[in-house]
């Protein structure tokens, strides 16, 4: 077969034509890639930037999360120590207030007594034995709410003597309502049997009084 100067001719443009378009696709490829290249090269760095910041942001949120947490829980201890350690003073003073106050009232119960021991000592030298009678029982009380026991001892032995000595009965009712209060109260400390004694003695003389004013009003 023989091939023409046409046939050769056409053949070696379409040739030249494929290589041409073949490079030129090439070199659009080429130009693609190297674009996407340098799109990618320019991106990657801030998207890697991007990323880090992101983890860094999370890490970072982490801590202060925990750090949130624990300042929380220790401000909460914190919180409830300061709570207890106050409660734990408050009681304390209390404590102290109320040991101060009690003593300032035995003070004033104790000067009370005292006040009515001297009145009741002076009408017995008076003779006015109802009145002195009277305040003895006064007295007693206000030693028994001062605590002062040595007075209120004082002041038993002394109404002890008055009931033998009182002669008007229309004032025994008075009497024995007092009376029975005081046993009431002796009986209130005698730990140990330590008042039993005064008790038997005191009621021993009241009962004498009350049978000696009934034979004298008959």
């Amino acid at each position: 077969m023989e091939i023409s100067n046409i046939d050769i001719s056409t053949l070696l443009n379409m040739i030249d034509t494929f290589y041409n378009n073949a490079w030129n696709r090439l070199t659009i490829i080429l130009i693609v890639i190297g674009g996407i290249g340098g799109i990618v090269g320019v991106a990657w760095p801030i998207l890697l930037k991007k990323f880090s910041d992101y983890r860094a942001k999370i890490e970072v949120d982490k801590v202060e999360n925990n750090l949130k947490e624990q300042f929380q829980n220790l401000y909460d201890e914190n919180v409830k120590l300061i709570e207890k350690e106050t409660n734990k003073i408050s009681e304390a003073v209390d404590k102290v207030i109320s040991k101060k106050l009690e003593d300032v009232d035995i003070k004033i119960n104790v000067t009370k007594g005292l006040i009515w021991h001297v009145l009741g000592n002076s009408e017995r030298e008076g003779n006015q034995l109802e009145s002195a009678l009277k305040h003895y029982f006064y007295a007693f009380d206000f030693y028994f709410y001062g605590k002062d026991e040595l007075n209120m001892q004082i002041i038993i032995k002394a109404i002890g003597i008055i009931y033998k000595e009182v002669k008007d009965s229309s004032f025994l009712k008075e009497i024995e309502n007092r009376h029975i209060d005081l046993i009431k109260k002796l009986y209130e400390i005698n730990e140990n049997f330590r008042y039993s004694n005064a008790i038997d003695k005191i009621e021993k003389e009241f009962n004498n009084l009350k049978k000696r004013l009934k034979e004298d009003k008959n």
